[in-house]
């Protein structure tokens, strides 16, 4: 899990891998009567999956290392979702002829590992897969078909937080049921979601009474926020807002019970300096997206958070990683 930066005075913004495209399955055989929907099974083998995984890493290497003038095509032909607006937003605060580091993904050091497939011959559908970098880091990737002629892409990535770990799902051949209402959990993903943005709000954060507390990435967000309040002082005041966005929400059941839950925040810092504060010398990235050296106002800055949970069958989720890059600014 990487650590959050703080909005203004520090520099150094976190960035998730960027990520591509593979060839999807499609549906054999047209008749005049459409034959009955598979739900018992998973829509495409291990050894299909297993290709389509490769090849959408592979994509995702080729659209990071991409000079910057081709790099917008080939990301819109990799990634959707969560995963192309985060990349995207990455690749506005890099600089030189091609991205660096955080931006370029690390090299991994095995193949793409597939932890499961969504079951059934309905779309959309969804590939789990994780793979490990080079130092260790282990990142979990969903890739998501929306229709029969859509190729499977990365619509998500998240680097997973030391220790922790997904549990158990059904078996590749089975397939993984995808869940939508969350009744059979100890908290519906999207109250969930909502619940622990909510948590993460400056200065007044709400209880996320369904949420393991303690978890590194908020820890991290609320202790920065409270450093920057503190380094500003009497001259400016800081409000942080974190807000759902249903739509990226994805969830996949575990075996036994309980759910993997993908999902985004989007955080919205606001600064606003007192009547007798003095400027403000934004970080490195906020001047590259403003091209402003120093704030004598305010200023807003907006970052894309990427967070995984564990939702047990009963009991309180918990945080299996987190990712955040900022995509926009403005200031006066």
């Amino acid at each position: 899990m990487k650590r959050p930066t703080t909005p203004v005075i520090a520099a150094g913004v976190l960035a998730l891998t960027l990520a591509g495209c593979g060839v999807g399955s499609t549906l054999a055989g047209v008749n005049d009567a459409a034959p009955a929907q598979v739900t018992t099974t998973a829509p495409i083998d291990a050894q299909s999956a297993q290709k389509i995984a490769e090849r959408v890493m592979a994509r995702a290497d080729e659209a990071a290392a991409a000079p910057v003038a081709e790099a917008r095509a080939l990301r819109e032909q990799a990634l959707t979702g969560s995963a192309l607006a985060v990349a995207t937003a990455a690749s506005k605060l890099q600089t030189g002829p091609s991205p660096t580091a955080p931006s370029l993904p690390l090299t991994r050091s095995e193949s793409p590992k597939v932890l499961a497939i969504s079951r059934g011959t309905t779309f959309p559908r969804l590939i789990l897969v994780q793979t490990t970098t080079s130092e260790g880091a282990a990142r979990l990737n969903l890739l998501t078909s929306p229709d029969a002629t859509t190729p499977f892409r990365l619509s998500t990535s998240v680097t997973m937080a030391p220790g922790t770990q997904v549990a158990a799902l059904d078996s590749v051949a089975s397939g993984s049921p995808m869940v939508t209402d969350g009744t059979k959990l100890g908290v519906a993903p999207a109250d969930l979601v909502t619940q622990y943005a909510a948590s993460l709000d400056y200065p007044k954060p709400a209880n996320a009474a369904d949420v393991e507390p303690g978890d590194p990435f908020a820890t991290s967000v609320r202790a920065n926020a409270a450093a920057q309040a503190k380094a500003f002082g009497k001259l400016a005041k800081l409000t942080q807002k974190h807000t759902a966005q249903p739509r990226q929400t994805v969830s996949i059941a575990l075996r036994g019970g309980g759910a993997l839950v993908f999902s985004l925040l989007e955080r919205t810092d606001t600064i606003t300096l007192a009547a007798g504060g003095k400027s403000l010398t934004p970080s490195a990235e906020f001047q590259r997206l403003v091209r402003k050296k120093a704030l004598s106002r305010s200023a807003e800055l907006k970052s894309y958070e990427t967070v995984v949970f564990t939702v047990p069958a009963s009991g309180k989720a918990g945080v299996v990683g987190a990712d955040e890059v900022l995509f926009s600014a403005k200031g006066t």
